[in-house]
């Protein structure tokens, strides 16, 4: 079985933030505090006695029966307040 996901959502982030961008100049990572910040998909399982644990490299999916992971869109889009 498969399942679609979208996650959308707004952060605030510092004015010096370097923005890089592929050669399609679409927004894929934020760098500030001399750190990358790009988009990656995380799941988090729960288990029934309240244990959590993030999930996200492939191996991980893999090891959870989830697999073919696919993202149709992962990128920043830079929100000009005025």
């Amino acid at each position: 079985m498969k399942v679609n996901f979208k996650v959308t959502g707004t952060m605030t982030i510092p004015d010096d933030v370097v923005f890089h961008q592929d050669i399609l100049n679409k927004l894929y990572a934020l760098e500030f505090n001399n750190k990358m910040y790009m988009l990656q998909m995380c799941l988090v399982a729960e288990s029934p006695d309240g244990e959590y644990e993030m999930i996200h490299q492939y191996n991980e999916m893999e090891e959870h029966n989830i697999k073919n992971v696919r993202y149709d869109a992962a990128e920043f889009e830079e929100i000009i307040e005025g």
